[in-house]
């Protein structure tokens, strides 16, 4: 039976009292960061709804509809994904929901949609789902799961209630982390931290020594500042390591060393190893600098996520270049 993940409770309480009130929004849209567990949520939630136990806080697991659910055939649920990853969610496949959406519930509950990601609707699929969020028939959810809810056309994030799910870096995450790692040789604190706040990333890094890598990528951010390297080698390595990965760090790397900055000593998080280093580098280098670093690591990591196929040792190159004459010309 479906659970709610622990750093969920404060969305699912916003969404139980409008159940009970009979108030549900036609339209969800779930944000946060990748590996935050939106897909869960929507399950969780969808099987809810579709539950024929009335009053019941989650799913029973037991009535026909849960059995459906299991099973992973309930008619009166749809999931709308690219057929690939990376692909576009198609028109046609819009077009299936619409119908989908017209005819009667099987089992006298609710019409359900779940996109994932919703961002990979291209505009004619977004296009088409506009005159339904307009209009929906009744007794009908739809729900779109994003991480970049920026890419998706404004008249359809207008249409939706936002639901927002943040980074959690909560005692009560980080003992879920325990309990579901298999391991007790890891700080799970700072692999929450490499993780970015997001609990199930952190899970799936387990096995790739992110700890040894991003350690690995501080040194070579000193090295860069104060050795005359070579960028290819270590676009080279870096490019290893994975490159949206690798720019996730940087972007955590200058972020707190901005907010060191700002407040010498007092780091955002409590965990970090490395946090002398960030003091040292952030003591370096004037605010200016270190926000134009952090925007330039954001804009090549949006640019990887993009639609275009990069050379992605280039752009590891241009920002270890960026981050190696940082300061160093007027």
């Amino acid at each position: 039976m479906l659970e709610l993940l622990p750093w969920q409770t404060s969305q699912w309480q916003l969404l139980a009292a409008a159940i009970s009130q009979n108030k549900l929004h036609h339209a969800l849209l779930l944000t946060g960061p990748d590996g935050i567990g939106l897909g869960h949520f929507a399950n969780v939630l969808a099987a809810r709804l579709l539950c024929h136990q009335a009053g019941a806080d989650f799913m029973c697991g037991n009535c026909k509809s849960c059995l459906l659910f299991n099973a992973g055939n309930h008619p009166d649920l749809m999931l709308l994904e690219p057929e690939e990853t990376g692909k576009q969610i198609k028109v046609d496949l819009v077009r299936e929901l619409i119908a989908f959406m017209q005819q009667t519930n099987q089992y006298g509950r609710k019409k359900i949609a779940i996109f994932d990601p919703a961002e990979a609707m291209n505009r004619s699929s977004a296009n088409s789902l506009l005159k339904t969020l307009e209009e929906p028939p009744a007794d009908t959810l739809i729900m779109l799961i994003s991480h970049q809810p920026g890419l998706l056309p404004v008249t359809i994030r207008s249409r939706c209630q936002r639901l927002i799910f943040h980074p959690s870096y909560s005692a009560t995450t980080i003992s879920w982390l325990w309990q579901n790692a298999g391991t007790n040789d890891i700080d799970m604190a700072e692999l929450l931290e490499i993780a970015q706040g997001a609990p199930l990333k952190a899970l799936q890094l387990l096995e790739q020594d992110p700890i040894g890598k991003r350690q690995s990528l501080l040194q070579d951010l000193i090295d860069i500042r104060r050795t005359n390297v070579n960028v290819v080698k270590i676009a080279e390595k870096w490019l290893s390591f994975d490159a949206e990965q690798v720019l996730l760090w940087l972007m955590s790397f200058f972020q707190q060393m901005t907010h060191l900055k700002l407040a010498p000593g007092n780091p955002q998080t409590g965990n970090s190893s490395g946090l002398p280093y960030l003091q040292e580098l952030a003591n370096e280098l004037d605010l200016a600098g270190l926000v134009a670093c952090y925007d330039e690591a954001a804009q090549h990591y949006q640019a990887l996520m993009g639609p275009f196929n990069l050379n992605e040792q280039g752009v590891l190159e241009n920002m270890i270049i960026h981050w190696q004459t940082t300061g160093k010309h007027s």
